[in-house]
């Protein structure tokens, strides 16, 4: 009995080590959140930023809708604000409440005093004067033209059904564009969201209704006008990998503009509605997807990766996706090219032979002539062939890659997504054209990153510039533009209860040339003894060390060289993927003869975390150092061995502790309980039918002997007189 009690307290000793060691190598295993050159809070009362807050009482429910010029028109409840992106003040202010009858119909559906008001989810410029809004109005949406006055105001115009424009739910994902004289909406047509649709709206056309291979419980992100073809882009329940589970993909869809719908059945169907896959994984024999698509950026002109040549640009757009919410938290940056989208469109299509049939690549030969992405002037034109084909096959067999083969950026935390990104495209540095990214998360934070590129292996990496805590109560960041207008660059940043603009960079707040390379930031670089955003003097995004073009003095923190003492800087493990840490100088570097190494220099130099006075007039620390004074947020390697063998030592005591208390409850047990039932099992499992696997089941070795009796009328008795006579006797067999 003593040995099985001290084998149990030793296994379970051994399984609490094995699962600390185990969490211990997920936690360091695990990229909880890129490190950033820098990190900033944003404060009110910095003159460079500006702030407009909305009812403190109440939540406004902001949402960006249209810039024009130096200002934007945004959604909220129940009013649209006119508001300057000089100094972010209310211009103009139009309201719009919902009828109150329509609300008192709206709560009477179950909803909320909250969610019964009229959120302006649409709004569009039909030409100079007209304005066109729409809002979900109580559940019931509704659109107006406002039309402008010659004292600038807009007049009251007349409502008219919005539905088919406009969202029911304020919190439903809706898009809409206006182009070619038509709006073209993607949003949902009844109060249950059940019945999607991409809409336009002269001809009235529509994808299939109820047609799951059209849509499939679609959540819309954002549309945009390319040459003759409006593009959405969404993500939705995939039809196509139904066999193998439920899963959520991303999708870019187009129609054509000149799309006037089919002959017959088809008049008010899309002729060219198709859609395709978009690709954000990590590449691999697996590979990781990030499947669910966010926000994506304007469509612009740029590049993934720096280029020297203005010209050496193409059309493309940047996407936020992230994993799903019951799978590992982690959020990703890919970039589109808008060739490789029209190449996919115009390949082969994807279907199945009947429901039972898998999906599969449809035969070239099958797939009619002429291609029907082809977009055609006169669609009532086209054969029963082509719309028949057109109308079971809207899916393109292959998927849009991305730029690069991989995401840009990676985040995996269990404290924020990214949920929103703007950029500044081909911003000129020193030597190259940048992509700046801005990438908004669901606390609050705006996060700066470009991308670098090493000209060996012309791999990418990113460099976090800034981490900026932009929302002090961690709002989620809804919208995010940049503007430039006037000499004026900033980054309007909202959530639904405040707006705020932030400047695109802070260089002048380096006051070294070592601390200015050190950003390897585009905006910034060394020029006239000051950090100042210009396109010369000294930069260094790849490794962001300014020791050989600043000239600055190396200040080392370990123990007093002489001046022909030579030390290499620290080398960064190949494991460790730290993108915002510049890659170190091979080989040793000379030291030079005015080597500082008082007790003054020192204690500067080890202090990562100085104030801004001491930032004005002390170098920040060496390349090697900054990234020991990084990696501390962490932990070091010595503080990690040493909590690592604290952990096992008393994991081992915690474990034997628990053994030894869980032998004693169970030696009590053993001790309350008869020994005949503590043995029952070994004494009787010879016998499978009786083999004593219930603890109270016993048997007797000589059979019972049962006597049986019955009452028999006697003659010559009355009825009621009955006699007992005894019948037989039957031996008892358990079984």
């Amino acid at each position: 009995m003593e040995y099985k009690n001290v084998d149990l307290r030793l296994r379970t000793g051994i399984l609490l080590v094995l699962l600390l060691v185990y969490l211990s190598t997920c936690v360091l295993a695990w990229n909880f959140d890129n490190l950033p050159n820098e990190k900033v809070h944003i404060s009110v009362s910095d003159s460079s930023v500006q702030h407009l807050a909305g009812d403190e009482r109440d939540n406004d429910h902001f949402k960006l809708l249209l810039t024009e010029g130096t200002s934007m028109l945004v959604g909220a409840k129940n009013a649209i604000y006119n508001i300057s992106l000089m100094d972010l003040e209310v211009l103009s202010k139009i309201d719009w409440f919902p009828e109150r009858n329509t609300v008192n119909t709206c709560k009477r559906k179950q909803k909320t005093e909250e969610q019964c008001q009229n959120f302006i989810r649409v709004l569009v410029r039909k030409n100079a004067r007209t304005l066109y809004a729409c809002g979900t109005n109580a559940f019931r949406p509704r659109c107006r033209n406002y039309k402008m006055q010659e004292n600038g105001d807009y007049g009251e115009p007349r409502d008219e059904d919005g539905v088919g424009q406009c969202p029911f739910d304020p919190e439903h994902n809706s898009t809409a564009i206006y182009a070619n004289n038509n709006l073209y909406a993607a949003t949902v047509t009844d109060f249950s969201a059940r019945d999607p649709l991409i809409y336009e709206s002269n001809h009235q056309l529509r994808t299939q209704q109820f047609d799951s291979k059209w849509l499939n419980e679609p959540n819309f992100v954002s549309s945009f006008e390319k040459g003759d073809r409006i593009y959405f882009f969404f993500r939705e329940t995939a039809v196509e990998n139904i066999n193998c589970g439920k899963a959520v993909f991303s999708r870019v869809a187009r129609v054509c503009k000149s799309d006037r719908g089919g002959a017959f059945d088809h008049y008010n169907s899309w002729t060219s509605f198709f859609k395709a896959r978009l690709n954000c994984s990590i590449p691999g024999e697996f590979p990781f997807y990030f499947d669910e698509l966010q926000a994506t950026s304007d469509f612009g002109q740029g590049k993934f990766m720096p280029t020297f040549r203005s010209n050496d640009r193409s059309d493309m757009v940047y996407g936020i996706f992230t994993t799903p919410q019951n799978s590992i938290r982690a959020s990703a940056v890919c970039a589109f090219r808008y060739s490789d989208i029209t190449k996919v469109f115009e390949s082969r299509f994807k279907g199945q032979e009947t429901v039972k049939h898998n999906w599969l690549p449809v035969p070239k030969k099958l797939t009619p002539k002429p291609h029907p992405q082809t977009c055609t002037n006169n669609s009532h034109d086209m054969s029963g062939e082509t719309l028949n084909f057109v109308k079971a096959h809207p899916l393109m067999d292959e998927a849009v890659p991305t730029q690069g083969g991989a995401p840009l950026l990676i985040q995996s935390s269990f404290s924020s997504q990214f949920t929103q990104i703007a950029i500044d495209w081909q911003v000129h540095g020193v030597s190259n054209y940048h992509d700046v990214m801005f990438i908004g998360t669901d606390d609050g934070r705006v996060i700066k990153a470009v991308n670098k590129a090493t000209s060996a292996k012309r791999s990418i990496d990113t460099v976090i510039i800034e981490d900026i805590q932009v929302f002090e109560d961690r709002q989620p960041i809804v919208n995010m533009k940049v503007f430039r207008r006037n000499g004026m660059e900033k980054l309007v940043v909202m959530s639904k209860k405040d707006i705020v603009s932030i400047p695109l960079h802070r260089c002048h707040e380096k006051k070294s040339c070592r601390a200015c390379v050190r950003l390897q930031d585009p905006y910034c670089s060394w020029a006239d003894g000051e950090c100042s955003n210009t396109d010369r003097g000294v930069q260094d995004i790849d490794s962001g060390t300014g020791d050989a073009v600043c000239g600055d003095t190396l200040v080392i923190e370990e123990k007093p060289l002489t001046a022909t003492t030579t030390t290499p800087l620290p080398v960064q493990s190949e494991k460790c993927v730290c993108p915002t840490v510049a890659p170190p100088v091979e080989g040793p570097q000379e030291l030079p003869n005015n080597v500082k190494n008082d007790s003054e220099t020192r204690s500067k130099t080890r202090n990562s975390e100085y104030s801004q006075q001491d930032k004005d007039s002390v170098d920040e620390p060496a390349v090697g150092e900054q990234k020991t004074l990084m990696a501390s947020d962490f932990g070091s390697a010595e503080t990690l061995a040493i909590a690592v063998v604290v952990s096992i030592v008393l994991s081992i005591i915690v474990g034997f502790l628990i053994g030894y208390k869980v032998s004693q409850c169970r030696a009590s047990r053993d001790i309350d309980s008869p020994f005949h039932e503590r043995n029952i099992s070994l004494s009787k499992r010879s016998n499978r039918m009786s083999s004593g696997d219930h603890t109270y089941f016993v048997t007797d070795h000589a059979p019972k002997t049962v006597n049986y009796f019955v009452n028999m009328k006697s003659p010559g008795k009355l009825n009621s007189e009955m006699e007992t006579k005894h019948v037989t006797k039957s031996n008892k067999v358990y079984l």
